[in-house]
């Protein structure tokens, strides 16, 4: 499987032409700007996962499976054409050429190194899919992913499930399996309409990408991508799978899950994974969250008692309220507490205020 690479910045050419980093601080599919992505430090979603489960008392394993999996099911099948997908039923597109588009897409998005095992694409109720994955940037996200590439391309329910082989070695299996209805329909992605914005990020002169993310080395032979001044790994998230996800908790488990996943994702930032020293200045905090499509910095005051930031277009703004608040008490080594709020135009005001201790 080769990576075609921009000979000037070395990002892979599938990140720089099939996304558009927008003056808005948004990234969105280069095919269908109406489609939003992150590219996120992926380390933190099982311990946020595992932290909510814990916060709520019950696993959350399978909703989070099954809410990327619908997820994925719409960006696929907006990133291909019926056409696309008619011919794969039928035949008339080799199955290899699927299987390797599924291996290279992993590989430059950071999920882990994928292996295929084996496939059934006959049409009917046995079809299957086995791949193995060592190091996912998330086993749950990752069977909801391969569950919904599958699901998309027979047009047919699918259902998954994974066994770890070795230790971070996974063997995941999609299969023809009826699914409720109900919650495949309530889970649409939501449509991004663009707004205006001032964010002005430096090209690189070839490809045309923001040039910051040459500072992010692509490792294909293990399908990681790590931030190479903190050592932390990111991942490309299809659209908007973070929001959606914690939205569906939120119905099916209560108003407490915003303020667990904030929680979860404030003690992973101040156990280790951030320095209370990172984006520590304003122009610097603009540019990182804009290469990560989490939003246009609008205003950000910072003291030893507390933070205010105001962020238009957020993404994935719970993870982004948690790791601020995570990262003040880093800087200042002092408790706080937080509030915030999300407007129905995205746009993210974070109050954080210090304990006094």
């Amino acid at each position: 499987m080769e990576v075609m690479r921009c000979p000037e910045c070395g990002v892979p050419e599938q990140v720089t032409t099939g996304n558009t980093w927008l003056a808005s601080g948004a990234m969105v599919q280069t095919a269908n700007p109406s489609r939003r992505l992150s590219f996120i430090e992926c380390e933190s979603l099982k311990p946020v996962s595992d932290g909510i489960g814990d916060l709520i008392g019950m696993p959350i394993d399978r909703l989070v499976i099954n809410i990327t999996q619908s997820g994925t099911v719409s960006y696929i099948q907006n990133v291909t054409s019926p056409e696309i997908r008619k011919m794969a039923k039928s035949g008339e597109l080799p199955l290899d050429v699927i299987v390797e588009a599924l291996l290279l897409t992993a590989t430059v998005n950071g999920f882990g190194k994928h292996e295929f095992v084996e496939v059934r694409f006959e049409g009917d109720d046995d079809d299957f899919l086995i791949m193995r994955v060592a190091d996912p940037f998330s086993i749950l996200l990752s069977a909801g992913i391969l569950a919904g590439s599958c699901e998309a391309i027979t047009e047919r329910a699918n259902e998954v499930t994974f066994r770890e082989i070795s230790p971070n070695y996974y063997e995941v299996r999609a299969f023809i399996a009826e699914h409720p209805e109900e919650l495949m329909e309530r889970l649409e992605l939501k449509v991004y309409e663009d707004r205006q914005g001032d964010i002005e990020l430096e090209r690189c002169q070839h490809c045309g990408g923001p040039k910051a993310l040459s500072s992010f080395a692509w490792e294909y032979g293990r399908g990681t991508i790590v931030n190479s001044w903190s050592g932390r790994r990111m991942a490309m998230i299809g659209p908007e799978v973070q929001d959606p996800v914690f939205t569906e908790l939120e119905r099916e488990l209560g108003e407490s899950i915003p303020e667990a996943v904030v929680e979860a994702q404030r003690r992973f930032a101040k156990s280790g994974s951030y320095s209370g020293e990172e984006f520590s200045n304003e122009d610097d905090v603009r540019a990182q969250l804009a290469i990560r499509g989490l939003g246009n910095l609008r205003e950000l005051k910072r003291n030893s008692n507390g933070t205010f930031m105001r962020i238009d277009n957020a993404a994935d703004h719970l993870m982004t309220v948690g790791t601020a608040q995570g990262i003040f008490e880093l800087r200042t080594g002092q408790d706080s507490n937080v509030e915030w709020e999300m407007s129905d135009e995205d746009n993210l005001t974070i109050q954080i205020t210090s304990c006094g201790n």
